[in-house]
């Protein structure tokens, strides 16, 4: 099948092309040019859109097999793509069959760019103001506040977010990069994944007409997200997980006895956690999607992260605390996954698990 050609082969390519330039665009911490362009001919522009708009549209379990090989390569370059695929999948679940006409096809050829700043609505929320308000307005809406969270922000034609309006109601719209009233602060200084170019975004007093509204007032303008989101942050883990595996196997030949032992511990949980994840992805495929144990998930890779990060540090002894070798790289992108749409819930198990502390109960991953 052309499909499963293209996964097995493009993706093994573009894993190499992408892991050859991850530390230097990490160290150097500027938007990864090359990198973005070997996305490019890999195709991941078309992967989340519709086939009648010129994209791909990957069933879930070769949407999770392509993210995973772009972590493995680059994590950078997957939060890029990630972001900018969620923002697509908003304008594809929205009401406006216009603005699908008009932006998918251009998005499908990356003629131009995209990325979500819509963490305010969900694991940025502030208590008392809201941090991104709306007002209605005869042609549209005014916008007032910040996006804490937006990757490649300089980089963007438009931004998908959300705000609150105030009888509580929610509105999401596409906010162009240029237009009065938006500032994009400077990138952020990051622990690791600097390359992704992720700023705050303020908004003071941006008026959007009805061109711009991807769903009018609404009690959750966030949903009918696709399926696969659940797995999307669970994806990634699995492949910065196998980037870190490699490198204990390299790091690992020279050892023996009980070390040895241990580093073939560390692979065979890797091998088990990844496993089990796509035979889930499997269950999207057929339409399981809602009996999926998200956050248990989600603690089973940021604890899998966690132990194959500190195991790579270990075996690269030295080498690994300086910054231009890749297990260093690695190891501080690990981190990243403890702070990643990480919800209250997922954030308490996680640490629950390290502090050998009791759990709340949950429904556990399918065998």
């Amino acid at each position: 099948m052309l499909e499963s050609t293209y996964m097995d082969d493009g993706l093994k390519q573009l894993t190499k092309n992408l892991s050859r330039l991850a530390t230097h665009y990490d160290v150097e911490g500027v938007w990864p040019a090359k990198s973005i362009q070997h996305l490019t001919d890999a195709g991941a522009w078309t992967w989340v859109i519709p086939e009648q708009y010129g994209g791909m549209q990957l069933d879930p379990m070769l949407q999770v097999r392509a993210y995973e090989a772009v972590a493995a390569g680059c994590m950078a370059c997957l939060l890029i793509l990630t972001q900018r695929d969620g923002a697509v999948e908003f304008i594809i679940g929205s009401d406006r069959d216009d603005l699908k006409d008009k932006w998918l096809p251009l998005l499908c050829k990356h003629k131009v760019m995209t990325s979500v700043g819509i963490s305010q609505l969900t694991t940025s929320k502030r208590r008392g103001k809201a941090a991104m308000q709306a007002e209605a307005v005869r042609d549209g809406y005014i916008l007032n506040g910040f996006m804490p969270w937006v990757t490649g922000a300089h980089e963007c034609d438009f931004i998908v977010t959300g705000a609150i309006l105030p009888d509580g109601q929610q509105v999401l719209a596409m906010v162009p990069t240029d237009a009065k009233g938006v500032v994009l602060d400077r990138p952020m200084n990051l622990m690791a994944l600097e390359a992704s170019q992720t700023c705050e975004v303020r908004c003071r007093s941006v008026r959007l007409g009805k061109e711009h509204i991807l769903r009018a007032a609404s009690d959750n303008a966030l949903q009918r997200r696709t399926p696969v989101k659940s797995l999307v942050v669970s994806s990634a883990g699995l492949g910065l997980a196998g980037a870190l595996a490699n490198k204990i196997k390299r790091h690992s030949r020279e050892s023996s006895g009980h070390l040895a032992d241990l580093a073939d511990d560390a692979l065979t949980r890797y091998t088990a956690i990844r496993e089990r994840i796509f035979k889930t992805a499997g269950r999207l495929d057929k339409g399981e999607g809602d009996e999926i144990p998200k956050a248990e998930i989600r603690v089973s890779v940021n604890e899998l992260l966690m132990r194959l990060a500190m195991t790579c540090l270990t075996f690269a002894k030295g080498s690994g605390f300086i910054r231009q070798r890749d297990a260093q790289r690695l190891a501080r992108e690990a981190m990243f996954f403890l702070v990643w749409s990480a919800t209250d819930e997922v954030r308490a198990k996680t640490l629950a698990r390290f502090l050998d502390a009791p759990e709340m109960p949950s429904k556990s991953l399918p065998n």
